[in-house]
């Protein structure tokens, strides 16, 4: 008899046993298995919880860092826009970088102060007209003012039954009498040349950065292209990035033109009508219109006040305001649409959602560059093959 069948008849339970002896790893597989997926959505979380806080921090960050990071946006979407115009310097005039650079930043300033002088006098006249005017309006609006006063007089005659009834005891003589505290606040001079300072040191670093941006020409993209591994790599990297800076650069360029021309319309038609300083109504057009929504309200807002003050006819008032209504609605509705491609126009709610945030965050300026910001990284999206949901999402 040979020993294996010996050993099976003397250990009868150890071969009965034999072809179960598997069963232990298959149970221990399946139960690793089952475990996986538990596994994966406990990562899968904690990774979108790691989302969210750095999604705060950068919020965060943004708050409480405005005034550094304002410049340096505004310098890299001047950079954006311009950096086109150095390259064409450098290949039609064999100018170098840093001298396209130099022509360009100082057109741009002669430019400016050229405006800010020719306006700052009718802006300063208005300015000081503010408390005549008030009066002028009151004049003007006092068909309207009686039923609002006899609100007020019924409202302040409740206030004194009040008053009355609740008065404290009169002191008795000799007892002193309570000394009203008012804090003062600061003043409008004070306020006004504390933001100027603010305002031109932003100014300043925006600028020297502009100029080094574009006076560096393509050594960002070199850099960048020497980190890719493979040649396919560099060749991708340089089309992502000459696609992305070709897009923002014609978005920047149409709104800046789309606007500019808006103020010259408005300027125009501001004119025909006999509204005084038709050129400040114009380029205040212009700067609002960066602005969607609320630049628009605003500047009916004014159009509509210094109309009032100008004219005594109520046709003559209500023709700016109409105007200025007519045609930023044409612009928003016509002109921009159908120049802008249906790959750069914005969602609503996103540019809404953007515009308060920002103006929440940074104010004036944040509003002015929130369109800016959102279409560039609307761009910016659309071009990475990992975030174009959110392209896809922040778009029409």
């Amino acid at each position: 008899m040979p020993a294996d069948l010996a050993t099976r008849d003397l250990h009868p339970e150890s071969s009965a046993a034999d072809p179960e002896q598997p069963a232990p790893l298959d149970r221990s597989a399946s139960e690793a298995s089952a475990t996986l997926p538990a596994f994966d959505g406990a990562v899968r979380v904690r990774s979108r919880m790691l989302t969210g806080l750095f999604t705060l921090a950068v919020f965060y960050t943004m708050y409480f860092a405005k005034s550094l990071l304002i410049p340096i946006v505004l310098a890299v979407l001047f950079n954006l826009l311009l950096a086109p115009v150095v390259r064409l310097l450098r290949s039609y005039l064999r100018l170098p970088e840093w001298a396209g650079a130099a022509i360009i930043l100082l057109g741009l300033a002669a430019g400016l102060i050229a405006a800010f002088y020719g306006l700052s006098a009718p802006a300063t006249r208005w300015i000081d007209q503010l408390p005549l005017a008030v009066w002028e309006i009151e004049e003007k609006l006092g068909t309207l003012r009686a039923p609002v006063e006899e609100v007020q007089q019924a409202a302040r005659q409740v206030e004194r039954a009040a008053q009355g009834a609740t008065a404290p005891p009169a002191q008795a003589d000799g007892e002193p009498q309570p000394v009203e505290v008012v804090v003062q606040s600061p003043s409008l001079t004070q306020t006004v040349l504390s933001g100027t300072a603010v305002l031109t040191a932003g100014l300043v670093v925006a600028v020297v950065l502009l100029f080094f941006l574009l006076a560096s020409g393509d050594t960002l993209l070199r850099q960048a292209v020497t980190i890719a591994p493979r040649l396919r790599d560099k060749k991708r990297v340089v089309e992502i990035m000459r696609e992305m800076e070709d897009d923002v650069s014609y978005y920047l360029l149409t709104i800046s033109l789309i606007n500019g021309g808006l103020g010259v319309v408005v300027g125009v038609a501001m004119f025909l009508l006999g509204m005084p300083n038709a050129v400040l109504w114009g380029v205040m057009a212009a700067v609002l219109n960066f602005i969607p929504y609320l630049g628009a309200l605003v500047g009916i807002g004014i159009v509509g006040l210094v109309a009032l003050l100008t004219f005594d006819e109520p046709g003559n008032i209500l023709m700016p305001p109409l105007a200025y209504v007519a045609l930023t609605t044409f612009e928003a509705y016509f002109v921009t649409p159908s120049l802008l491609a249906r790959r750069l126009t914005l969602n609503p709610v996103a540019v809404f959602l953007a515009l308060i945030v920002l103006s929440w965050m940074w104010g004036v300026g944040g509003a002015l560059l929130a369109v800016p910001m959102l279409a560039t990284f609307k761009i910016c999206c659309d071009h990475v093959e990992a975030l174009e949901p959110i392209g896809t999402m922040l778009g029409r």
